[in-house]
């Protein structure tokens, strides 16, 4: 099976899924109740503001002219998110039984929304008996201009974009980007809709220009629609013709080898849960298919020094010998299926991760297991392998206190190839990764928000490419991008969070950061890597959330490493927060290093 026959397939059980539409639109409305003992919803009503009150807050504190200006501006240059938009986020409709569960499912699926600054749900009784519910929303700011300049070895920009998110009120997505981060010189565009023809359809599509070749995505998903969905469903398709970068261990310098690589991978998985929210059983099963390519081996592999991708020469044969375990063709079709258990819910807390915001946390434990064999007659990269079974693990676990917040989570995966010949590993691709983080809010007015942070991750006996660094914004925030490759790493981090009383708090919210990281890097088996001893960096940042109450944070963070000489390598960036519940617990790249299986929407997500 290649990857354009998994398409088709997708098409069939995505038909069959939507003949079953009635049965899946129970979701939001849960059926069989023949009576409604917390009454009936009799109406419900949307008030869908724009991004500022341009007549001030009701608290009655007048507003400064800056504070005027900028929503008047505001105001008239953004298009307000349509209410026939907020509304088919609802999980209710009038006529429904009232059911509290709902409405708190309602307003966290308002407020997952990138371009809701806030959501809130309330209800009232209504005039003649019934309730009458109330549907608040203020709109984020989402003509964006996304600036990352960075000074690692030389001013660079990691990032450069343009993105609507909300184009004429319909919460569809158009953006247009350049991203240049170490290997990564893309130029592209992309495109989602979260509610395709009226449904809960997501679909997302994009394209554009690498360093070598061409890339492209595309997603057709119905996600679990929060605890309360009973289906969900994923079809995916990915070609990336690129390079992966092993960074060397060059002192003073910042140098990797380039390997040209080709990337295919599909998937497509139906999943069903069963139970109660906060106890539920998912079940689901699909197929996936891979494909990798190194046609620039072994003559395309080359030296690129520094960040100076125009500098490239040619790899030497000892370079070459280093990475050649990792280069094999692949060209694998399987069927998966995932069984697991959730019992997760989900509480509020303000200043988190955001500055003043409000965000979603997730509390309880999931255990997931994933397991595939591979279909057909695969190319495995092995000789004498005509078979491989892939399992996965994810753990997670979470817990909050008045003033304080714990998640952690784990993922475990790898192949086995049985009756290979003896030389050959028979278990392979193992990858392993943990995260924790404790957050803190002492005080009674919660101005400070102190982050412990715990990152861990490994590869052991990996045949596909792979390779960690310590430095970088996602590691030891002192250090650069390629400093320390490694095959396993462990980093422990600190953060101060500070509210700041910024002079135009009605415009944006401010805050401070402090932090300290520490952690160290094992050689292992990966190409170039080296045993880095303990390193250590500390910083400040300046952390920006416009306008006033978004969850997204901008930082201004400069970062020094804990050594000889550390003032003059300092690290400076402007980018978004490295640990963040927002965001998921996992590894960007560990990412690049895995395989095509079941997408995170049945693994655990969010």
């Amino acid at each position: 099976m290649t990857g354009s026959a998994v398409r088709p397939a997708a098409t069939l059980i995505l038909l069959g899924l939507l003949g079953t539409a009635h049965s899946a639109s129970a979701q939001e409305t849960p059926g069989g109740r023949p009576e409604c003992p917390a009454g009936v919803i009799e109406n419900i009503f949307i008030d869908n503001q724009s991004i500022y009150e341009e007549n001030g807050p009701d608290d009655g504190v007048s507003q400064g002219w800056v504070q005027r200006l900028a929503a008047w501006v505001a105001n008239r240059v953004h298009i307000r998110t349509r209410k026939g938009l907020i509304e088919s986020e609802l999980l209710f409709r009038a006529g429904d039984c009232f059911d509290q569960l709902l409405l708190d499912e309602s307003e966290r699926s308002l407020r997952s929304l990138s371009f809701l600054a806030e959501a809130d749900i309330r209800h009232a009784p209504a005039d003649g008996g019934g309730t009458d519910v109330f549907v608040a929303t203020r709109d984020d700011w989402t003509l964006k201009l996304d600036v990352r300049p960075e000074l690692d070895q030389g001013l660079r920009f990691a990032y450069l974009g343009g993105v609507e998110e909300n184009f004429l009120g319909t919460g569809t997505l158009l953006g247009a980007y350049v991203r240049d981060q170490v290997e990564q010189r893309d130029i592209g565009v992309h495109l989602r809709n979260p509610r395709l023809a009226r449904t809960r359809f997501d679909g997302a599509i994009s394209g554009g220009r690498t360093r070598t070749g061409t890339f492209f995505t595309e997603s057709l998903s119905y996600p679990f629609v929060g605890e309360v969905g009973r289906w969900a469903f994923v079809e995916s398709y990915s070609l990336r013709e690129d390079i992966f970068p092993y960074a060397t261990p060059e002192s003073g310098t910042s140098t990797y080898v380039s390997l040209p690589i080709q990337t295919r991978r599909a998937e497509a998985t139906v999943g069903r849960r069963f139970g109660t929210p906060g106890d539920l059983i998912v079940l689901a099963a699909g197929v996936s298919w891979e494909g990798l390519r190194f046609d620039g081996f072994p003559e395309g592999v080359e030296v690129v020094p520094g960040f100076d991708y125009s500098a490239r020469e040619n790899a030497d044969a000892a370079m070459v010998a280093a990475i050649a375990g990792q280069t094999s063709e692949r060209r694998i079709p399987r069927f998966h299926a995932v069984a697991g258990k959730r019992n997760i819910r989900f509480i509020t807390r303000r200043g988190l991760d955001a500055v003043r915001a409000e965000q979603d946390v997730r509390v309880g434990t999931q255990a997931m297991i994933a397991a595939g064999t591979t279909l057909g007659r695969p190319v495995l990269g092995a000789d004498g392998a005509d078979r491989e079974l892939r399992g996965s693990l994810s753990l997670f676990g979470g817990a909050a206190g008045e003033r304080w917040v714990f998640n952690s989570e784990l993922n475990l995966e790898g192949a086995w190839l049985p009756h290979t010949e003896r030389h050959t590993r028979s278990i392979r691709d193992v990858l392993a990764e943990f995260d924790a983080y404790l957050y803190w809010q002492p005080g009674a007015g919660r101005r400070h928000t102190l982050v412990l942070g715990l990152g861990g991750a490994g590869g052991w006996d990996n045949t596909r490419p792979f390779q960690l660094t310590l430095g970088g914004p996602l590691g030891i925030r002192g250090y650069g991008r390629l400093d320390f490759p490694a095959a396993r790493r462990v980093v422990v981090s600190l953060e101060d969070r500070i509210t700041l009383d910024a002079p135009f708090s009605d415009v944006f919210d401010a805050g401070l950061a402090v932090f300290v990281d520490v952690g160290a890097g094992w050689k292992g088996d990966a190409p170039f890597s080296t045993d880095s001893g303990v390193r250590g960096a500390a910083g400040v940042g300046l952390r920006f959330a416009f306008p006033d109450g978004n969850r997204q944070v901008v930082r201004f963070d400069l970062a020094v490493p804990f050594e000889a000489g550390g003032l003059g390598d300092y690290q400076l960036r402007i980018g978004y927060d490295s640990t963040s519940l927002l965001a998921t617990l996992r590894d960007r790249q560990m990412q690049r290093s895995r395989g095509a299986g079941p997408s995170a929407v049945f693994l655990g997500g969010r």
